[in-house]
């Protein structure tokens, strides 16, 4: 099979993090007279390059997991990635300052040919870093896109963020120099919020549901149930203070800035990393390889866990017990494109009394407050999310009109 067919496929059977489809042939009324003009949907625990939103410490992991993924093997492989800061977890800072840790690790050494496997954003910043310091630079990355999890998305005629979103916290932020470079414009985000109940009255926060909390808080916030993590393993990190930023023209933007000189490998899957004595062999789905002095790896933490990729010698115990022991959390959001705005115009919209399971199409973005485009993101996080995986496009689009039909009537 053709790898282009191959990635046809995928996205027919749901696989890709998102299926962009307007609704041409099937526009549907929504609350209030407002008419649905599409949607996009993401879907990223059965995305094969992914296999989730980003990572979070599982009961059982703490730093020091970290710390094991992020170490390099000998002077050979390193690892980069939003899992392996451990000062900035599960955030894009994080995964840029993971890249650039290990460019900098590499550039010490006398590798001269070096990979890099992935083209997100931590792979991209280790590129530009060694590329710049004339190194022979090759990223691999498996779609045939840029940005890993930050993708954003026209193909509705306005730009949606599927992965990441938010810069969080613009004080000292690395990526604030990126966006500047690249002419991104910024728009803060605050937290202002309603909540409205089945038959579209306003629910006031005290006699709000206890369990909203959770959902909003914790299970679209780590990508994870309350009960699969470790808040410990949180103390002591630290964040960049400041505002909370969005971007109008979508995220994928600040990757200009990170354009050099090296040479950039769409749609090619690297299946092995093999030591030898002349160098480092990296084997492709293809049958082909190639040979380098070093490789930094930039898979996403549940990408690793899957073994999709295998490693000869095989990795160290300490840094396959860290892979294990961290997890991989989920986090999909729906957007709804409409002809008009009809809901209340605060940041954040709850629907707690929308008769599904809670967790459900419970909170929504609202992103005609920051950019004038009539947009509604659902955002379903945790063990919610993976319940939803499996439903088709048709079953989630008619699930949140229906919580919004009933939070908005008349």
């Amino acid at each position: 099979m053709q790898r282009r067919d191959l990635l046809k496929n995928l996205a027919l059977c749901g696989l890709i993090t998102a299926l962009p489809a307007p609704l041409t042939a099937m526009t549907r009324s929504g609350p209030r007279g407002a008419k649905l003009l599409g949607y996009v949907r993401t879907n990223w625990s059965r995305d094969p390059f992914s296999f989730g939103a980003y990572s979070y410490f599982a009961r059982g992991s703490n730093r020091r997991d970290l710390r094991a993924l992020a170490k390099p093997v000998g002077d050979w492989l390193h690892f980069a990635g939003e899992a392996t800061n451990t000062d900035h977890t599960s955030t894009v800072h994080a995964a840029y300052e993971s890249g650039q840790r290990a460019a900098r690790a590499v550039s010490k050494g006398d590798a001269q040919r070096i990979a890099i496997i992935g083209a997100g954003i931590s792979g991209l910043s280790a590129a530009h870093y060694l590329a710049e310091r004339g190194r022979d630079v090759t990223v691999f990355e498996a779609r045939n896109r840029l940005g890993g999890r930050m993708w954003t998305d026209n193909s509705l005629g306005v730009p949606l963020d599927l992965g990441a979103s938010w810069i969080h916290g613009m004080r000292g932020n690395p990526l604030v120099d990126l966006a500047e470079r690249s002419d991104q414009s910024f728009v803060h985000t605050n937290e202002s919020y309603w909540i409205r109940g089945g038959d579209g009255r306003r629910i006031r926060t005290r006699n709000a549901p206890d369990w909203l909390y959770t959902v909003g808080e914790i299970q679209n916030e780590y990508a994870a149930d309350s009960s699969q993590i470790d808040f410990g393993a949180y103390n002591y990190q630290d964040d960049y203070g400041g505002k909370h930023v969005i971007f109008p023209k979508g995220y994928a933007g600040i990757l200009d800035a990170l354009k050099a000189d090296y040479t950039l490998r769409l749609e090619t899957i690297v299946t092995s990393v093999e030591k030898h004595a002349e160098g480092v062999t990296i084997g492709l789905d293809t049958g082909a390889e190639q040979v380098f002095d070093a490789v930094i790896v930039t898979l996403p933490l549940g990408v690793l866990k899957k073994g999709s990729v295998r490693f000869d010698p095989p990795l160290p115990q300490r840094k396959q017990q860290a892979i294990d022991r961290l997890g991989m959390g989920t986090l999909d959001k729906v957007y709804l494109l409409f002809d008009r705005a009809f809901w209340d115009d605060a940041t954040w919209i709850a629907t707690p009394e929308n008769g599904l399971p809670r967790g459900q199409f419970n909170i929504w973005f609202n992103q005609h407050r920051f950019t004038g485009s009539p947009v509604l993101a659902a955002f379903n996080g945790g063990s919610s999310a993976l319940a939803l995986a499996g439903q088709s496009d048709e079953d989630m689009v008619a699930q949140a009109l229906a919580t919004l039909a009933r939070a908005y009537p008349g």
